[in-house]
């Protein structure tokens, strides 16, 4: 319990420290320098992810205590794996700035690359500490870091450093993390190899990623599809609206690692474990529901006033934004539930699949109806969620009759602003 509080506040105050974060740089540095920040933050998280290869989930649930040589083997392998794409990634410049057709990207690019091999050995000490289930110092870690890069960041905005605030406040920031990290897991960091350990994570830790991975590659399709097609600027807009409708979507992501440790008590109680699932799913919809309509409605009259009236173009784009956020609240449970079941690889064919809808959607709308082109690839991808809905038809009979109405009310509230705008427009 007192694990699931730690959690919660973690991304709640995460969620805080995220969105002023985003205010500052938006108001100081402007769309066109966020906008490189984000084409080259996009490609450099998603890599940072990759790096770590699933090695760190293995300690945590290995059922053996991980040894010294297990984690000095887990840092080599990590270590080796985020130099090499990082590498990689470097040696795609010029490949990259063809696709782009601008060179302004690179510098902060090359330099965000240097975060991939901390953010991947963070991976580790996080990894003991969670096998302890010090939640309580992982939650510091994690806001300290996020905090650090605040500060650094607002400070090198302020002084008019432009896109390099963002940069360097995130390598503070990932910096500062990985050192607290090994400190409070009191363990001396070291790099060992051990073949048998070696094969036993990576045998695990390549079925992991494949699967948990899927998801993360909708992160691409911002930097790479609407930076290719819309510039820097669009891209930046795009962010603002998804770091929005995400940031007050976060209760999903602790709402679905909860879920996982809930209904795995009641995987042989199958009344038991409907009804706790469509009771988590109504919550989770009439609590995340009021949060983004609010901002809808008042993003108009806030968002000028916060970042500066050259963001208002992200309003047009956080309608479908938060639909997909909302909706998705809906599956990302059931989604949890099927991990609990065991039908993992559904929950990989539907993100597949979303992820193939988003792009090629974006590619077909973005370049004939500018950003709202996104808006739509957004809502449209949210039919692969009918793979999960399917899927965990077969084994528990869920009811949709408390969502119904809900859902009717927010959706549509949703897209009342610029409705109201369109009308305005019309009646002009």
């Amino acid at each position: 319990m007192r694990g699931s509080l730690y959690l919660a506040g973690r991304y709640g105050l995460g969620m805080v420290v995220s969105l002023a974060n985003m205010l500052v740089m938006t108001w100081w540095i402007g769309p066109h320098a966020y906008g490189l920040f984000v084409t080259a933050m996009g490609i450099v998280t998603f890599l940072a992810a990759v790096s770590r290869g699933g090695v760190d989930t293995y300690l945590v649930r290995s059922q053996t205590p991980p040894d010294r040589r297990w984690y000095g083997t887990a840092a080599t392998l990590i270590l080796s794996g985020s130099i090499g794409l990082a590498a990689i990634a470097g040696a795609a410049t010029p490949l990259l700035i063809r696709w782009y057709g601008s060179r302004e990207f690179v510098g902060p690019y090359l330099a965000l690359l240097l975060t991939i091999p901390i953010a991947g050995l963070t991976g580790v000490p996080i990894a003991k500490l969670e096998r302890a289930l010090d939640f309580r110092s992982i939650a510091a870690i994690e806001l300290t870091g996020q905090a650090a890069g605040l500060v650094v960041a607002a400070l090198l905005a302020w002084s008019k450093a432009g896109v390099w605030a963002p940069v360097l406040g995130q390598i503070a920031s990932q910096t500062l993390t990985l050192m607290a990290s090994i400190l409070a897991a009191r363990t001396a960091f070291c790099l060992l190899f051990d073949g048998w350990r070696a094969r036993e994570m990576l045998s695990f830790g390549i079925g992991f990623t494949t699967s948990v991975r899927t998801w993360q590659l909708r992160s691409l399709v911002n930097p790479l599809l609407v930076g290719r097609f819309a510039g820097a600027e669009a891209v930046a807009f795009v962010a603002l609206a998804l770091r929005i409708a995400e940031a007050l979507g976060t209760i999903r992501l602790a709402a679905g690692r909860m879920t996982i440790a809930a209904l795995g008590r009641l995987h042989d109680r199958q009344e038991q474990f409907r009804r706790t699932l469509e009771r988590a799913l109504y919550l989770q919809v009439i609590t995340l529901g009021p949060l983004l309509c609010g901002f809808a409605l008042l993003g108009p009259f806030v968002l000028p006033r916060v970042a500066g009236a050259r963001w208002v173009p992200s309003l047009v784009i956080y309608p479908f934004v938060a639909a997909g956020v909302l909706v998705n609240s809906v599956y990302n449970l059931q989604a949890s539930a099927l991990f609990v079941i065991g039908k993992q690889w559904i929950v990989m064919q539907a993100y597949t699949v979303h992820i193939v809808l988003l792009a090629l959607t974006t590619l077909i709308l973005l370049p004939r109806f500018g950003i709202v082109g996104y808006g739509w690839a957004e809502v449209m991808a949210c039919g692969s969620y009918f793979t999960i809905h399917a899927g965990l038809r077969r084994c528990v009979a869920i009811s949709y009759r408390q969502l119904v109405p809900s859902l009717a009310v927010f959706v549509p509230c949703l897209f009342l602003t610029p409705l109201f705008s369109l009308v305005h427009r019309i009646a002009r």
